[in-house]
């Protein structure tokens, strides 16, 4: 008996949705509504889509410069290599490169200009100097000239420092000494020394804004870590289970080190893209909200209008439940069409961004890292649009549908 009601609630809401009205701003409104969540969704589709592309464009660089796994101590700044399970973890199958690194933040000098920078420092036939080396995009990469050690500096540092790579100047380093300083000296409180800029690189990362690759062993001798190290990077076969993984190399290191993936890394970036991608879906969805809120209006003048026809079937029998189930699903009618027409319009227009480039950045002019805006559809979005749709086409149809309760008794005597 009750899918036997609910076929002809549905049945009554359909007639409903189709037939002409008398009152023709009913079917105003009701278009109105329609097309708001309509637009409202595909809204929702489009900007989440985008937020996707961005950060899969973004993931994608840091992807091909961090390496697949970075390890430093849980505590403290350098340890030394001797004590380190380097050798153990060569053997990790699908462990194809692991690399010593010794970095801080260094005072760099070039002329009259000055910056902080972060120093890298790394074996010079290691994984890590050849990825840098692979984005070079002006000079070459090696690692000494004669006996002077040589750097490769992101294109925005070498920007800052205006670093001419075709003249003989040199980048001067400073680095606090690690021994007891005197105060009355502050020029001995640092330990200096000089590299020669021969390669700018450029990963469109923020890389690019502070780092210098240079050999290891001058690394050492300014920091004074001779035989330790601050960090190691893990690099793996394509394909590698990234957790099965991590968690082998946790298990070789031991608790006194942290291992963090290549997402890890970069971990405070890719919170920050979630939560911006969180505020905007609340904000859209707050308003697609709000637009559904004129389904309210366009029930409620059409209970006004069907009154007559309310008391009909009540007098035939018709249960109060009934009578409001048939509003209750013209209203969700209405807001699931618009919605479904909504998901159809952002699914079509990402489409078209993605096959036909249609809306560039800055204008297409080639200044840009990225030359369009990406958009990568994900199924899980729709199906939280979906899910977003149908929570509020319950709250908005249910209301009427509520109220429509008090007034079916006093309807059925007309």
């Amino acid at each position: 008996m009750k899918t036997a009601n609910q076929r002809t609630a549905f049945f009554i809401a359909k007639r409903y949705i189709v037939s002409r009205k008398k009152h023709n701003i009913i079917n105003v409104i009701s278009i109105v509504s329609m097309v708001g969540i309509m637009v409202c969704t595909a809204a929702l589709v489009i900007v989440m889509s985008v937020f996707n592309g961005l950060e899969e464009t973004i993931s994608g660089w840091f992807n091909d410069n961090n390496p697949d796994y970075m390890i430093t101590l849980r505590e403290g700044k350098s340890f030394e290599t001797a004590d380190f399970p380097m050798e153990k973890l060569r053997k990790i199958p699908q462990v194809t490169d692991v690399d010593e690194m010794v970095s801080d933040l260094a005072l760099v000098t070039y002329q009259d200009r000055q910056e902080l920078l972060q120093l890298i420092g790394v074996d010079t036939s290691s994984r890590t100097m050849r990825v840098y080396a692979d984005v070079l995009i002006d000079g070459e990469a090696r690692p000494y000239y004669g006996e002077q050690p040589c750097a490769n500096i992101g294109t925005v540092a070498a920007g800052k420092l205006l670093v001419n790579l075709h003249s003989y100047d040199l980048l001067k380093v400073y680095y606090p000494k690690r021994t007891k300083k005197n105060l009355a000296d502050p020029a001995s409180a640092f330990n200096t020394d000089f590299l020669y800029p021969t390669g700018v690189f450029a990963s469109n990362t923020d890389h690019d804004q502070n780092y210098i690759i240079c050999p290891i062993l001058f690394a050492r001798d300014l920091m004074q870590y001779q035989g330790q190290a601050t960090s190691v990077a893990v690099y793996t076969t394509p394909g590698a289970d990234v957790k099965a993984m991590q968690k082998k190399i946790e298990e070789t290191v031991g608790t006194a080190f942290v291992v963090k993936n290549k997402r890890q890394q970069e971990e405070t970036l890719f919170k920050t893209m979630q939560s911006e991608k969180l505020v905007t879906y609340t904000i859209l969805a707050f308003i697609l909200f709000v637009a559904a809120f004129n389904i309210i209006g366009a029930i409620g003048m059409l209970v006004l209008e069907k009154q007559r026809d309310n008391a009909i079937l009540y007098s035939l029998g018709a249960s109060p439940s009934l009578i409001q189930r048939i509003f209750l699903y013209e209203g969700m009618a209405v807001s699931l069409i618009g919605g479904l027409l909504g998901i159809l319009l952002g699914v079509f227009i990402c489409w078209l961004q993605q096959t036909f480039h249609l809306i560039k950045l800055g204008g297409g002019d080639g200044y840009y890292a990225i030359p369009y805006y990406p958009v990568q559809m994900h199924f899980t979005d729709l199906l939280l649009i979906l899910l977003t749709i149908l929570v509020i086409n319950i709250i908005t149809s249910i209301l009427p549908a509520l109220m429509l309760k008090k007034s079916i008794t006093k309807t059925s005597q007309i």
